[in-house]
C-alpha cells in the first residue's frame, strides 16, 4: 500500500461507513467502516515484503510464492482498498451501488422530477451472468438502454447484436485469451468461506456480498 492507498479511503469511505440502512440496503450498519478498512490494510503490510525472499518481488511474484491463505488475503486486499495504484473493485462497486441509492433517494424526494413523472432506474448486472448466458444478459442490457426507443431500435437488430457478441465471447474464451474471464475455479466455494471466517476480511464482505444480491435482486424485477 502506498501514499494513495489514504486518498482511496476518502474517495469511498464517505458513502460506505455511513449507517447503510437509510440509503434503504437492508444492512443495518456501515457496509464498511474505517476501522474495517485500516484492519485490511495493516494485514495487507504485514504480507508485502515482509519475507526475506520477497523483498524485491512484485505484487505477482508475492502470490506466486506465498501460501495459499496468505496469497488470497494480500489479492483480496488489493482488490478491496487498492495497491499500488490499481485494484479497490470490489470497494468501489459497494460505493456505486450505494451512491446510486442516494441518487435515486434524492429523485424520490425532488417535487421538481415528481411533477414530471420522472424517475431513477438502475439496472445491475452480474459478470457470472454474463459469463453462463451471454446472449440473453445482453439482451437485457439492450432492454434497459434502449427501453425509451422502441420502434427505433428493432428487436431483430439488438438479438442480432447480442448473438455476436455471444459468438464473439465463447470464440475469445475457448481461445485462451487473457482478457476473457473464465468464470469460477473449482475451488471457489473454499476459498470464500476462508474469507467469510476470516476476522479481518469476513464482516466487510459479508455485507458487501449482501449489498451486491439486493442490488441483483432489485434489477431481475425491472
Amino acid at each position: 500500500m502506498d501514499g494513495t492507498n489514504s486518498l482511496y479511503a476518502d474517495h469511498v469511505l464517505p458513502a460506505l461507513s455511513h449507517h447503510s440502512n437509510a440509503y434503504k440496503t437492508q444492512i443495518n450498519e456501515p457496509v464498511v467502516t474505517r476501522t474495517e478498512f485500516d484492519r485490511i490494510a495493516s494485514d495487507c503490510l504485514s504480507l508485502f515484503k515482509t519475507k526475506d525472499r520477497l523483498m524485491d518481488a512484485n505484487f505477482f511474484e508475492h502470490l506466486m510464492n506465498l501460501d495459499a491463505p496468505e496469497g488470497l488475503r494480500l489479492a483480496t486486499a488489493e482488490m478491496m482498498i487498492q495497491g499500488d495504484h490499481n485494484g479497490g473493485d470490489i470497494l468501489r462497486m459497494a460505493n456505486n451501488i450505494v451512491k446510486f441509492k442516494q441518487a435515486d433517494m434524492l429523485v424520490q424526494n425532488s417535487i421538481e422530477y415528481r411533477e414530471k413523472g420522472k424517475q431513477l432506474q438502475v439496472l445491475t448486472l452480474s459478470l457470472d451472468d454474463f459469463i453462463s448466458q451471454p446472449s440473453l444478459n445482453a439482451m437485457r442490457f439492450f432492454d434497459f438502454i434502449y427501453d425509451k426507443y422502441e420502434g427505433k431500435i428493432s428487436q431483430e437488430h439488438k438479438e442480432a447484436v447480442a448473438l455476436k457478441y455471444e459468438q464473439s465471447f465463447h470464440e475469445k474464451q475457448h481461445g485462451n485469451s487473457n482478457h476473457i474471464t473464465k468464470g469460477k475455479a473449482s475451488n471457489t466455494e473454499q476459498l470464500k468461506e476462508y474469507l467469510r471466517h476470516n476476522s479481518v476480511f469476513g464482516p466487510p464482505m459479508n455485507k458487501i456480498e449482501l449489498l451486491v444480491e439486493n442490488a441483483l435482486a432489485e434489477s431481475r424485477n425491472i
